[in-house]
Parts: structure tokens; C-alpha cells; sequence
């Protein structure tokens, strides 16, 4: 017999595998009703002025589930303002009438949730939040003031105010376009401000950054991490507390090392007591 040769080609190709992210579920977990909290909750995704925050309205969506869920707000303290409610007037009109109303003076806990653009002044000097109709070439006529915003809690007298600013003021999107038309520095580096001695504040980013979208969660990732915390995943100790600290270097671990690999760098950013119970639950549902 002749021996026969055979040509075999091997066609090789590169496999992606992607990361696959737990859809949140406010349903895992579960706390009592307080009937001393409230939440003001504003997301915005389609602004006039500028470029998409991408995500924003989906963060805000959702956390009005965990508000319910992990915090125990009622329905009736919630205010959901997404996109084309989130305009200048309509949100002034919720900070100085539907805020007061709901405010007990000593009693309530206030919980602020922001997913969209921020914006630092020329000088750096003041952080504005940007509403859906805000111009950025115009901060101070159309945009929300932080010293301003915390002036204006700061007159209800609430026992204590959690804010959570899925936002930077770098002047750049989660998608990393520019929101300025000016000529000004397309990064502006903000300065550190003071924050009330009641006042916790958990940011997206350290002020220099960008706070990034995660295109495979359908969220920012800030909002994506904060709230998977807020299921349980950032009770370090198990044992159905979770306190700032705790909230904060579950975020910190996940948000820098997913910013990472798209090539960014994210750190939140935190002011307040890290050892103050953010939420005590009842259960928690473990996959």
C-alpha cells in the first residue's frame, strides 16, 4: 500500500468571551417601611443642551425600587423625575414646594439620588447639577447649584441627608464627549467643597475623573455597583447591617477595577461617617 498524505487546515479564531453582569433585582432584599424617610430621585439621560448621559433615566428607574426595598421609603415619599421632568423649573418647583412638605423639622432622613451631567465653574470654585433643559455655557442661570441645593435642605432641618451623584464635573459624558461649546478647558478640575456635619455623600468619581457608562449592564457603573451593594453584596460581615464603609469599599474594589479594563480610571468619592449603618435589612436572597 502507498502511504497518503493528507492536508488538514485548522481555521483558528479569537474568542471574546464577554463578561455576563447579574441583572439588579431590588426583590432580593427586603428592610422595614420607614415612614421617617424620603427620597428625592432625578435621572436624566436626554438632555437639550448636550450629549446623552447614557443610562441615567434607567439608574433613577431603578433606584426607586431600592429605595422602596433597601431603605423602606413608602411610595408617597418618593419623587421620580426622569428626562423632560427634570427641567429647570419643574425641578426647582420639587425642591421648594414638594421637598417642604415632606420634610418633618429634626425627624426625616433624606436620601438624594442624581444620574446625569455635573459641571465645575470656569474657577472651579462651585459643582453644579446640570437638569435636562440646563445650558452648560450658562451654569449660573440654568443650572442647580450645590451650595445652593444644600443651603435649601439645610433650612428643612432633616435628622440626616444621604446623596448619591452618579455624576462628575470634568465636563465630559459618560461616553466621553465634551459638554462644552465654549472655548473653556474641555476638563475642568473642581475644588473640594465643605459638607454639612448631617450630610453623607457618596460620588461616582474623584473630581478629576470621568464617571463611566457600563454598556454591558445598561447602567453607570456607579449605579450599577451602588445598588448591587445595596442587595447585600457589600455586607463585608454578614450581618444584615451595612454601613457606609462597608458600601464604599464594595463600590470602590468594583467601580475602579471595571473603569480599568475600558482603559479609565474611576474611584468614588465619600464624605461622612464610615461607620454609620446606611441600611439594616431583614433577608437577603443569595443566588
Amino acid at each position: 500500500s502507498q502511504p497518503k498524505l493528507v492536508n488538514i487546515i485548522i481555521d483558528q479564531k479569537d474568542t471574546i468571551v464577554a463578561d455576563i453582569f447579574e441583572t439588579l433585582n431590588p426583590s432580593n432584599i427586603d428592610t422595614e417601611s420607614n415612614k421617617n424617610r424620603v427620597a428625592l430621585i432625578i435621572g436624566i439621560e436626554k438632555y437639550d443642551q448636550t450629549p446623552e448621559a447614557s443610562f441615567a433615566n434607567l439608574d433613577a428607574k431603578y433606584f426607586f425600587d431600592y429605595s422602596r426595598k433597601a431603605f423602606g421609603v413608602s411610595k408617597s415619599n418618593i419623587k421620580l423625575l426622569v428626562d423632560e421632568d427634570a427641567n429647570l423649573i419643574k425641578s426647582l418647583g420639587t425642591l421648594s414646594k414638594w421637598l417642604p412638605s415632606k420634610i418633618k423639622d429634626g425627624e426625616t432622613e433624606l436620601i438624594i439620588f442624581f444620574a446625569g451631567h455635573g459641571l465645575a465653574s470656569s474657577d472651579g470654585k462651585e459643582l453644579y447639577l446640570l437638569p435636562q433643559d440646563g445650558d452648560p455655557d450658562l451654569l449660573e442661570r440654568t443650572a442647580l447649584s450645590r451650595t445652593e441645593l444644600f443651603k435649601e435642605i439645610i433650612s428643612l432641618n432633616p435628622k440626616s441627608v444621604t446623596m448619591f451623584l452618579d455624576t462628575c464635573y470634568s465636563g465630559v459624558s459618560r461616553d466621553e464627549k465634551t459638554l462644552l461649546a465654549s472655548a473653556r478647558p474641555v476638563r475642568v478640575v473642581a475644588k473640594e467643597q465643605d459638607i454639612p456635619n448631617n450630610f453623607t455623600i457618596f460620588s461616582a468619581s474623584q473630581l478629576d475623573q470621568i464617571s463611566s457608562g457600563l454598556k454591558e449592564a445598561n447602567h453607570g457603573i456607579f449605579s450599577y455597583y451602588l445598588m448591587k451593594g445595596l442587595e447585600g453584596k457589600a455586607d463585608i460581615n454578614n450581618d444584615k447591617r451595612i454601613t457606609n464603609g462597608e458600601l464604599l469599599a464594595y463600590m470602590d474594589e468594583n467601580v475602579s477595577q471595571k473603569a480599568s479594563e475600558l482603559g479609565r480610571k474611576q474611584n468614588p468619592s465619600f464624605a461622612g461617617d464610615p461607620d454609620k449603618v446606611l441600611i439594616s435589612y431583614r433577608w437577603f436572597k443569595r443566588r
